[in-house]
Formats: C-alpha cells, structure tokens, sequence
C-alpha cells in the first residue's frame, strides 16, 4: 500500500506551490517505481540504492531538466529520512547539475 507523500513530506516541502505540488507528484512516481521495482511500500525502508537505481535506471530516457528536477526531488526525501550525510555522497551522478540553457 503505497503512503501519502504529502504527509510524509508535509513538514519539509518549501517554496512555491507548484513546486511543492511537482515535488508531491515526482515523490509519488519516485515511490511507486520503487514499490513496484524492490516492494518497498514505505521510505522509511528504502536503502540509496533504490533511490540510485531510480536516478540512474528510471530516468535515462529524459531530458537533462526533468533528471534535476527528480533529483531535487530525491534530495527533498534524503532529507525527511534524515540521510542526508550518510546517502548523498552516494547520489552523485550527471542529474545533480543544473542543466545550462541553450542559446539559439
């Protein structure tokens, strides 16, 4: 049974509220692929590399922009497990950089 994500993050979601709502929405795809990939139902019972595989596996298909905004997302639930300096090191990968806008 999957959780909601907006109780869960509740307390740590900030800023603008399409961006809490896109956090919420990405937290709830994040959750679900990771239920349906490990059947882990909850966060509280993820390890990193779930999370890695999800970064790395799950979004290889999208564009630079939507990888950093997953990540953002990732980190918002890194911190709510209160993880923050055990797994980050371990989440490092080309999604972490702000994608630089093309020119044309």
């Amino acid at each position: 049974m999957s959780i909601n994500m907006q109780l869960f993050l509740g307390g740590v979601l900030k800023g603008a509220h399409q961006s809490r709502k896109r956090h919420l929405m990405q937290a709830d795809v994040i959750q679900l692929a990771i239920e349906q990939r490990w059947n882990r139902d909850h966060p509280q019972r993820w390890q990193v590399k779930h999370l890695r595989w999800f970064l790395q596996e799950q979004l290889k298909a999208v564009s630079p922009e939507t990888r950093y905004r997953y990540w953002l997302t990732a980190r918002i639930l890194v911190e709510r497990l209160n993880k923050t300096t055990d797994w980050l090191p371990h989440l490092n990968g080309p999604w972490t950089q702000k994608p630089t806008p093309s020119k044309d």
